[in-house]
């Protein structure tokens, strides 16, 4: 069995291995930051309003004080980097410039895809060469991709540090890295999470090295380790925590070779550097908001949660915490497909599930040299996850993975660790022991595993960037002007654009079915700003089934930016309710409007007027397969499911009873009752519920009886006044806890929260 030497580094750390991997890192790390537009990585303009902060007013951003959100709670050290590269650089723009909102950017937000995944409209000012703002982002981007790139270097080093003999675990580790997409992401875009990392695994670096060193302390640690914590602390301020790497690891030195004089020296040494060089963030802090840390403005401003009584949600949010660490890009609503998920849940569990194969094999000697960098690596994950988690418990944006990425790299070095005591049971110990480097002897397995590993989790991080990101935010796909489009219908839309044909991908839906329309446009005029492209399906009742309003091109594609010739293919998806009433027939209609104005009129290839709606064809909706009228499988907090529904009557007069029937299921054994309320809505309700009429009554019967596959109906009764004005009401039905009055949460299939109450099949008023 080898041992590891004690010195604390090899002769040449940096080896060809590693130069690989990190032009690797650096090409991807570029690409995604060219491929993602300005702004839509999270929270990047207001990270970048900070630098502007700094560059425009010369002076750091007070919490409070703007009339925008900017981070002005966070430690200015990547700010000052970032206003000290880009300070010469004449934007053209004051620091609270909002980009063009796209207001449709979270439609079906957790579905992988490329519809409406933007948050802004992007214009030709952000295309290359870059420019004016589009340049200072960049440039400060192009800072955090090379502190992305110290980050993966001091992985390298750590992992040599702890087994200098062992290339192998620094080249394996590494990957978990450098190939992370969401890391590789946040590496292109502006924040502070980057730089958390890098200072973070510095301390740890410097706590390891400490740990392994044979000199033991000495004042110059003191320095060192203060001088670090100090970088932390002016990264970002959750990495306080860190202290407590720093305090183990000297304390165990200090116990190792009886140095209780020199662990006094260094602690004071640390303390004081730390001060000098950070201490004044804190005062500032101090006699701006009347504490150190900023926190309680911070929460004053962007909300915060009882911690008492978010355990649960906290609990609830770990597994899109989970994967938002590894790729959930944009704000969250551009995720990968959950098979991604799923693998590397099983590549991490099975990784650190390899960490006990010493202790079954009773491998002390394997152990004995790393033991304690192991336990700091162990420690370090732990500390971050528990800060973390206590943001989750207080804070409403808490499930945000890259939080965690100070801890990332400790995660890593554990991951690969456990994989190669897997590779040492499977191969045998001695076929591990490879020499100087992983390039000079590829016949041992644990090298080519370690290659394999940066193999596939470079080739994921490539497929997350094109195959998931760049779609998310590409132009609609062209046609050519002789093409044969099916449908032909040149209809022309004001002077703006002609719809050459369409495509529609069904004649019959059922609940929760997809109808897709492919609509084939070409542009005869320029558009004097963006004009909106609404869908309806509308039954014979007058009543909407299914609608969708977006931008062109699924907001990539806005009509500002068309120019006359232009032609591309629109596909547009109708999501139908799950709550939709069938069997019936509806026709599917379009047209484009000016926000919050008119639609555009449209005329006929003969110059007939057609109206200011195109009708492409009728629908016909059938139920969803079921005994039960209009067949549902709606999830309420895992408490009931409302499995179907029925109204008397859809079309009513003032004064009539709307008899709403509810059948409903039971999720799980209940340990107690519900009720049921049920609301008439001219616009979107609750508050809570602002309704025209609402019903609250209990379950009957007792929801609590019900046993598994039980079926229960439910009828509540509403009057509808004499003087309702006549239209079209939307029904909402929330389930209530009777003990706490609130509204219980709607879930979809995959655990996330939709909503408080669900949006039945609208009714009609007449006189």
């Amino acid at each position: 069995m080898e041992i590891d030497r004690v010195t604390p580094s090899p002769p040449h750390p940096l080896t060809p291995s590693l130069w690989i991997v990190l032009a690797a890192f650096l090409l991807l790390a570029v690409a995604g930051s060219v491929i993602n537009p300005l702004h839509e990585a999270t929270d990047e303009l207001r990270h970048y309003r900070f630098v502007q902060h700094i560059v425009q007013l010369h002076r750091l951003p007070v919490q409070g004080e703007m009339p925008c959100q900017a981070q002005g709670h966070h430690p200015p050290l990547f700010y000052a980097l970032g206003a000290l590269t880009t300070f010469w650089i004449e934007t053209g723009r004051e620091v609270c410039a909002e980009p063009p909102l796209n207001p449709f950017w979270q439609y079906r937000y957790w579905e992988v895809g490329r519809d409406n995944k933007n948050l802004y409209l992007h214009g030709a000012d952000e295309a290359f060469p870059w420019h004016g703002e589009a340049l200072a982002a960049h440039i400060v981007r192009f800072v955090n991709i090379l502190i992305g790139a110290g980050t993966v270097v001091l992985t390298w080093l750590l992992a040599r540090v702890i087994w200098p003999a062992r290339p192998y675990l620094a080249l394996g580790s590494v990957a978990f890295v450098a190939f992370n997409p969401m890391f590789v992401f946040m590496s292109g875009a502006i924040n502070n999470d980057v730089i958390a990392a890098l200072s973070g695994t510095a301390v740890l670096y410097a706590c390891v090295v400490l740990v392994k060193s044979p000199t033991g302390l000495s004042r110059r640690w003191g320095v060192v380790l203060g001088g670090l914590y100090a970088l932390a602390l002016m990264s970002k301020f959750s990495l306080a925590v860190v202290v407590v790497l720093i305090a183990v690891s000297v304390t165990y030195v200090a116990w190792r070779d009886k140095s209780w004089r020199l662990w006094l020296e260094v602690a004071l040494i640390a303390g004081l550097v730390t001060a000098v060089l950070a201490g004044w963030w804190f005062a500032r802090n101090q006699l701006l908001y009347g504490e150190p840390t900023g926190v309680e403005r911070l929460t004053e401003l962007w909300g915060v949660r009882n911690p008492a009584d978010s355990w649960g949600l906290a609990i609830h949010e770990l597994p899109y915490t989970w994967t938002s660490l590894w790729g959930r890009f944009g704000y969250g609503q551009i995720p990968l497909p959950e098979w991604m998920y799923l693998g590397l849940r099983w590549l991490v569990g099975l990784g650190l599930a390899g960490l006990a194969v010493p202790f079954l094999r009773r491998q002390w000697a394997e152990l004995r040299p790393a033991a304690m960098p192991l336990f700091l690596l162990a420690l370090d994950v732990a500390l971050l996850f528990a800060v973390l988690f206590n943001y989750l418990l207080i804070s409403p944006a808490g499930a945000m993975g890259r939080f965690f990425f100070p801890a990332l790299p400790a995660l890593a070095i554990l991951t690969f660790y456990g994989w190669s005591r897997w590779g040492g049971w499977v191969w045998g110990d001695r076929r591990l022991e490879i020499g100087d480097s992983p390039i000079s002897n590829l016949r041992s397995p644990i090298s080519i595993f370690a290659w394999i590993m940066n193999a596939l989790m470079a080739l994921l991080t490539a497929v997350a960037l094109f195959g998931f990101l760049r779609p998310a935010y590409a132009r609609p796909p062209e046609f050519a002007a002789n093409a044969r489009v099916p449908n032909p219908t040149n209809a022309q839309f004001d002077a703006f654009v002609n719809l050459r044909g369409y495509e529609l991908s069904a004649q019959t839906v059922q609940p929760g079915d997809e109808l897709v329309v492919k609509l084939y446009w070409e542009v005869t005029g320029q558009p004097p700003g963006n004009y909106l492209l609404f869908a309806h399906l509308i039954n014979g009742d007058d009543l909407m089934i299914a609608q969708r309003d977006t931008h062109p091109g699924l907001g990539n594609f806005p009509s500002s930016q068309w120019r006359v010739g232009d032609r591309f293919v629109d596909t547009v998806r109708l999501h139908m309710p799950e709550t939709m009433i069938a069997p019936d027939e509806a026709t599917l209609s379009i047209g484009l409007y000016a926000p919050g104005a008119y639609r555009l009129g449209i005329t006929a290839a003969d110059g007939t007027g057609i109206g200011d709606a195109l009708p492409l064809g009728a629908i016909n909706l059938q139920p969803a397969p079921g005994d039960l009228p209009n067949p549902l499988n709606q999830n309420l907090d895992n408490k009931l499911r409302l499995v179907g529904y029925e109204y008397n009557n859809r079309v009513l007069r003032p004064g009539d009873v709307l008899a709403v029937t509810l059948y409903w299921q039971a999720a799980a054994p209940l340990d107690r009752d519900y009720e049921v309320a049920v609301g008439v809505c001219d616009d979107p309700c609750p508050d809570w519920m602002g309704a025209r009429v609402t019903a609250v009554t209990p379950i009957t019967p007792a929801a609590s009886t019900l046993q598994p596959q039980q079926v229960i109906s439910n009828t509540v009764l509403l009057s509808l006044p004499g003087n309702l004005p006549p239209g079209v009401y939307l029904i909402h039905v929330a389930l209530i806890d009777p003990l706490t009055k609130e509204p219980q949460n709607v879930l979809a299939a995959d655990g996330h929260i939709l909503d408080d109450r669900l949006l039945l099949a609208q009714i009609r008023i007449v006189e």
